[in-house]
């Protein structure tokens, strides 16, 4: 009995600790105003590609807007580099570079 008194004990240790624990979020990463400008080139380079996503999304939103959007959100897409692309098979190092 007294064994399992603590081992429930140690149980409710170990998830009140787990409980308290936080994972913080990385801040975003700064994005430069002048590549956001760059988002019209950048997306007609993806359509003279034939790459899919210069194409308008299910809903509508086109290529242009995304991009400004998501890079003002935070999230870079890097449309300097997707402008200086030859293939849409490089388009994974431009919007993730690490």
């Amino acid at each position: 009995m007294k064994f399992i008194r603590l081992a429930l004990g140690a149980f409710v240790v170990v998830m009140m600790a787990g409980a308290t624990c936080q994972t913080p979020y990385p801040p975003p990463i700064p994005i430069e105003p002048n590549d956001t400008e760059n988002c019209p080139a950048a997306c007609e380079k993806l359509r003279e590609l034939g790459c899919p996503e210069g194409q308008p999304l299910e809903d509508g939103t086109t290529c242009e807007k995304f991009c400004t959007d998501t890079q003002q959100s935070g999230h870079p897409l890097n449309p300097t580099c997707v402008m200086g692309m030859s293939s849409c098979t490089e388009l994974p190092g431009c919007t993730n570079p690490r």
